[in-house]
């Protein structure tokens, strides 16, 4: 199962945070994904992977003004990122102005250009059934690879978080759904593993521990 790792903590320290980015590579995560300031950092981190770098984009509520988003994504890419987390556009989702959320998806593309991937994330508690079905769609249309049923910045069920991850993956042709709800227990990760999603997401690097041991012993 692909693995990420994110740090999201407001208050964490750069030493901080550039161990736990450390100590996520020795366990073997797919991707670190980070806000824009411990960028420098990541890109100082060596493992024995190639480790995808991410960072944060408009998080956790994504208000920023469109112009805002996209100058940030260009200062990610100098910075070191070579992938992109992106909060969904909130206010245009929950008014359902899709053609605006078309026109961002596209704004983010050219951004990024050809050597950076794209993940957005959605805060699925904030949308309907309806309205996460044309996001999948548009999605599809815009052959985005990647998405998070929610930003995990708020408190989230794993029980819910893995509904909402089975409903995104079965409302679309392609996405690679990540699941970001809370787990950290062995019942947990079996769960995890036999839903179907293409990954998940922990923000603690416990948890992190926890799921390698799980893995090894259940190889």
């Amino acid at each position: 199962m692909y693995v990420d790792f994110a740090i999201i903590d407001t208050d964490i320290t750069d030493k901080t945070a550039k161990d736990l980015m450390f100590q996520a590579s020795e366990y073997g995560v797919d991707s670190i994904t980070v806000p824009y300031h411990l960028l420098k950092s990541l890109k100082t981190i060596r493992s024995k992977k190639t480790i995808i770098r991410s960072c944060l984009i408009d998080f956790p509520m994504g208000i920023s003004a469109y112009n805002t988003r996209v100058y940030a994504i260009q200062e990610a890419i100098k910075a070191g990122a070579n992938s992109i987390d992106i909060c969904m556009p909130q206010l245009l989702a929950s008014n359902r102005k899709y053609d605006k959320i078309r026109e961002d998806i596209s704004a983010v593309k050219v951004a990024c250009g050809q050597n950076c991937l794209i993940r957005y994330i959605l805060e699925y508690r904030s949308f309907d059934h309806n309205c996460l079905k044309k996001i999948c769609q548009i999605f599809d249309d815009h052959e985005i690879g990647f998405a998070s049923p929610s930003t995990g910045f708020f408190i989230d069920n794993l029980a819910d978080n893995l509904i909402a991850s089975a409903f995104l993956h079965e409302n679309s042709k392609e996405i690679n759904v990540i699941a970001t709800g809370n787990a950290w227990t062995d019942h947990h990760f079996s769960i995890l593993n036999r839903s179907g999603v293409f990954g998940f997401r922990t923000f603690n690097i416990e948890s992190l521990r926890r799921y390698r041991k799980f893995t090894l012993l259940n190889h």
